[in-house]
């Protein structure tokens, strides 16, 4: 006798294929808007860069920066006080770029923060953890 799938079994490895997905969507994204190096920045992209940045600054040095003073504030202990910061400063979500994708603004920006965010991420991330460890 063969056992039939429950729909929970069903939705669970459905929504376990979600985050592959997306990162498999990401990286397709990549490649389809990698910009070419043989011609100079033109003002558009000049303006994508300086939105990359002030996104990569807010998220990975502004949002610690107020989760530390809030967890003070809040008179958090030293482990509390090291969980909000370090969850404040986790890289910007895939989800991003999925919403981005799906209704058509800022994909390729949400693309790029998510790169440039998880790459910073390792270095802030750490420092934060050698600050408040």
């Amino acid at each position: 006798m063969t056992r039939q799938p429950t729909v929970s079994n069903l939705l669970a490895r459905l929504s376990g294929a979600a985050v592959p997905a997306a990162l498999v969507a990401l990286g397709a994204s990549m490649h389809r808007t990698a910009p070419s190096r043989a011609e100079p920045a033109k003002p558009a992209e000049l303006a994508e860069l300086a939105e990359l940045a002030v996104i990569t600054a807010l998220k990975l040095v502004a949002q610690p920066v107020i989760a530390y003073a809030a967890g003070l504030a809040l008179h958090l202990s030293a482990p509390q006080l090291l969980a909000v910061v370090v969850c404040a400063g986790l890289p910007t979500a895939q989800n991003t770029f999925i919403f981005g994708q799906e209704y058509g603004v800022g994909e390729a920006v949400a693309n790029r923060a998510v790169v440039v965010t998880t790459t910073l991420s390792l270095a802030t991330l750490a420092a934060a953890a050698a600050l408040l460890g």
